[in-house]
């Protein structure tokens, strides 16, 4: 219950918070968000095994400005975490009345039966303005909390450094106007290769000279390996056009899932990450 709760917050100035609720909206109409101490939570589609799941960790809190959050007070019987569900569009609305604010804060809040995440926004003016926002949530159960977590996939045989995000986006808008399906293959060589394979078309780009991230470079020894993904089109322009986020490093692999093979996109974003889990198509 929202009484047994506390959650009070100054928002802090920097951008990547709105930008990635930008990247996630594309993906889906609300997403479930888990604050803690530590970190900030959010996932679209989580636990779904038909759509993709895109999973954003952000640093809590800190003084230097690359936080979601300068300051951050929570309580809660659920060891002092805070798990909804909220519509995106709200979030993002509220999050860029925020961007010309002297100060935002954020705290959870109740009225009748319903609970709010209720934005503070002080606008330099004359006189200096308020502003208050509430955004509708729906808290989740302990269960549910505990069950909050990203796809379990075994390790996968073939993960590479991937290419400059943007330019894989250009390559993706050109084979998305030629099939709805685009097969990425990639191999421990550091080759990664997409292209359109029909009775029509056939067009193949290919990058070379990619390297596996740090922790393989040593263990995995087997440069044999390799893999491969149909994956929709739409779905990887949509990934792809996430490249305004300007990602420190990215890396895919292509791993097996209780659902089945899912490729991974996984984004370095300073001291955050955003991980996309993309079901793989099967092959006609």
């Amino acid at each position: 219950p929202a009484n047994e709760m506390r959650l009070r917050a100054v928002l802090s100035r920097q951008k990547k918070f709105l930008d990635v609720v930008k990247a996630l909206q594309k993906f889906g109409k609300s997403c479930t968000i888990r604050i803690s101490m530590e970190d900030v939570l959010l996932a679209v589609n989580a636990g779904s095994v038909t759509e993709p799941q895109i999973w954003a960790s952000l640093k809590s809190q800190g003084a230097d400005g690359n936080c979601v959050f300068q300051t951050l007070r929570i309580e809660s019987l659920m060891r002092n975490q805070i798990a909804f569900d909220i519509d995106i569009s709200l979030l993002e609305r509220a999050l860029k009345s925020c961007e010309p604010a002297e100060k935002a804060s954020v705290k959870l809040s109740k009225k009748s039966t319903t609970a709010y995440l209720s934005f503070e926004i002080i606008v330099q003016s004359v006189p200096m303005m308020t502003i208050i926002q509430d955004v509708p949530i729906a808290l989740l159960s302990g269960e549910d909390v505990e069950n909050f977590h990203e796809p379990s996939v075994q390790t996968p045989a073939v993960q590479l450094s991937a290419p400059p995000l943007k330019s894989v986006f250009s390559i993706v808008e050109r084979l998305k106007s030629l099939d709805c399906k685009i097969l990425l293959r990639a191999n421990m060589m550091g080759e990664l290769s997409l292209g359109v394979e029909t009775d029509l078309v056939f067009l193949n780009n290919v990058w070379t000279d990619l390297s596996p991230p740090d922790a393989l470079r040593v263990q995995n020894e087997d440069k044999g390996q390799h893999g491969e993904a149909n994956i929709d089109a739409g779905i990887l322009s949509r990934l792809t056009s996430s490249h305004f986020l300007r990602p420190s490093s990215t890396f895919c692999c292509i791993g097996d899932h209780s659902s089945g093979k899912l490729l991974i996109w996984h984004m370095i974003l300073g001291e955050d990450s955003l991980t996309y889990y993309l079901p793989v198509l099967e092959t006609s």
